[in-house]
């Protein structure tokens, strides 16, 4: 079986993949280096887990993932802040079972008292797992692709 991509053609298809990729690209850094900088500078405080949840997520490109969810109250400096953020930077993390979703919420059940990490330069943007993904980096590398195979398609027309 051979496969053969040619790339985009025509003006309008151009115009629309190096958009796409360049948003890729731009959203990619972005995701990153909000994630980076929450894990930078963060401050530990109680928090209170006020519910949880689990998303299904991707219900049209393939088989589901699920994301763990828990929204929790905390005070930093005097204000109380609501957050529903797991991890840093407003990333996501997603499993390919309900169960393994299920796992990342084990110790979060509501009532609990846990400890929750406020990035010092955003104090409404807590988040409970202090750990990175490398979520943003596959976004900006399929920016990139993107955004280079379409260079190389312009050059070779």
């Amino acid at each position: 079986m051979e496969f053969n991509f040619d790339g985009p053609s025509g003006t309008l298809q151009i115009a629309l993949a190096l958009l796409v990729g360049l948003g890729a690209l731009g959203y990619g850094a972005y995701s990153y280096s909000a994630q980076s900088a929450a894990l930078e500078s963060t401050e530990t405080v109680d928090a209170t887990i006020v519910s949880t949840s689990i998303e299904r997520v991707n219900e049209r490109r393939g088989p589901d993932d699920y994301s763990p969810q828990a929204t929790f109250n905390y005070t930093y400096e005097g204000e109380t802040h609501t957050s529903s953020n797991m991890y840093p930077g407003g990333v996501s993390h997603e499993f390919g079972t309900k169960e393994d979703a299920r796992a990342q919420l084990e110790g979060y059940e509501p009532g609990a008292t846990v400890t929750a990490y406020v990035p010092s330069d955003s104090p409404g943007n807590a988040f409970l797992k202090h750990e990175s993904s490398n979520k943003p980096l596959y976004i900006t590398g399929l920016g990139a692709v993107l955004v280079l195979g379409t260079l190389v398609t312009i050059v070779r027309n």
